[in-house]
């Protein structure tokens, strides 16, 4: 079933009245069966009863019974692979599959060839993105030294890495602490991912469970009381958190963030290297844990940390195989199948997938409110489907998922405009860079 609208497919008129929604918007305490009504790109008024007296002449309606209606979803975590890498995903095909998951803002990682660690990087990678992104987004930067802080002021965020992954862009302890205070003074927030290379293992089997000893929960724990020690006064996010000890070790005031690979798979899994990534998957046990952590609301976000690489790649040896996997389009499919299962709650999926990461990053997304974007998701819960590469269009052609069940949103809107209606998407390049709220 999906929202019932009057009218073609293309460009929405001005204004259009959602009818009989369950409105979703956490942050405010919103959650209840009412109206919405959008005007141009923005939200003009919701709330129950909203067109009691009736509903303004030329207003398109959208019956949204027996529906959710939500804020569009911000994924903090992406790695679109453009430019340099371009086999594996770029921003078109990225973004469209995005969309399909119900997302409508990205902010990507710096680790593209080459990697935006220079203002010049940076501009050219704005300038490449123009007009061939389906939904809006952010850009990472990765400074290297105290002095490009302020070169790479215009980036969304800053990204360290204070260990070896995709890319090689680590930092020493000196360096990261520069950072750190370079960042505070300019008020920028720094994501962090955090393994302490002096805790890894050599010589563990070439398997998953292998991985995970080799990158063993004690490097997370340990780079993040590391990290908590350098950061004076600056903003830290932990990204990808994989185990309850990494969570007993972030600092009060440091923000975390947990990946659906980490909630919902484990090295019992018979992935080989296609569930190979950094930091590892975990124990069943240590996923249980995880999972109990992130539904309690001890984790503040979920992000994919979306990190596609081929078939090829991934068919490789073990132990050469690069570490990564998709899954922008079917994070929010995946938990809204694990609300149905009652595992978790809505609202508490929504926090932590819209108005939660739009708050980390300070950006203007993410809320159902007054003036906000019309970024919206119309979600039938009862629509469950089977998840396969096919539906999802990774350029890479693959999901670790293939199989398991998830709940896809039936139409998306950015800034008024349907990308995606009945599961399929309709318009491209209709994304735009997102702007910081400024303190």
């Amino acid at each position: 079933m999906s929202a019932a609208r009057q009218g073609g497919r293309g460009r929405d008129p001005e204004r259009v009245a959602y009818l009989n929604a369950r409105l979703l918007d956490p942050a405010s305490g919103l959650g209840t069966e009412g109206d919405l009504l959008t005007d141009g790109e923005m939200i003009a008024d919701f709330g129950p009863g909203l067109f009691k007296d009736g509903i303004p002449e030329g207003t398109q309606t959208v019956d949204c019974a027996g529906l959710c209606l939500a804020p569009g979803l911000v994924d903090m975590h992406v790695h679109l692979r453009d430019p340099g890498l371009t086999e594996k995903e770029d921003f078109p095909s990225g973004t469209r599959s995005a969309a399909l998951g119900g997302v409508t803002t990205v902010v990507d990682m710096p680790n593209t060839r080459p990697p935006v660690t220079t203002r010049a990087v940076l501009q050219d990678k704005r300038t490449r993105v123009r007009g061939r992104a389906a939904v809006d987004y952010g850009l990472f930067a990765a400074p290297r030294s105290e002095g490009a802080v302020s070169q790479l002021r215009d980036a969304t965020a800053f990204k360290v890495y204070m260990a070896e992954s995709t890319g090689n862009l680590q930092i020493d302890a000196e360096t990261l602490g520069a950072v750190l205070h370079a960042s505070a003074e300019l008020g920028r927030l720094v994501v962090a991912h955090a393994e302490d290379e002096h805790r890894f293992r050599k010589g563990q089997p070439a398997t998953l469970a292998g991985h995970s000893e080799s990158r063993p929960k004690e490097s997370e724990a340990s780079a993040i009381r590391s990290l908590g020690a350098l950061r004076g006064e600056a903003r830290v996010h932990i990204a990808h958190v994989t185990c309850a000890e990494a969570l007993a070790a972030v600092p009060e005031g440091v923000t975390t963030e947990v990946t659906p690979h980490h909630l919902l798979l484990d090295t019992g899994r018979p992935l080989q290297a296609f569930g190979k990534v950094n930091p590892p998957l975990r124990s069943p046990e240590d996923r249980e844990a995880l999972w109990d952590a992130f539904a309690a609301g001890r984790i503040d976000a979920l992000a994919t940390d979306h990190a596609p690489h081929t078939r090829e790649e991934k068919e490789e040896r073990f132990d050469e195989a690069p570490s990564g996997l998709p899954g922008i389009a079917t994070s929010f499919p995946l938990l809204l199948r694990q609300v149905r299962a009652e595992r978790l709650s809505l609202e508490r999926l929504v926090d932590a997938m819209a108005s939660r990461p739009a708050e980390i990053l300070g950006i203007p997304k993410g809320r159902i409110e007054v003036g906000a974007d019309a970024d919206l998701v119309v979600v039938d819960a009862r629509r469950v489907v089977k998840i396969t590469a096919r539906r999802v269009r990774y350029k890479c052609g693959w999901t670790p998922f293939e199989g398991m069940e998830g709940v896809f949103p039936s139409t998306v809107y950015l800034h008024g405009e349907r990308i995606v209606e009945d599961g399929e998407p309709i318009a491209e390049g209709a994304g735009r860079p997102v702007t910081r709220i400024e303190a």
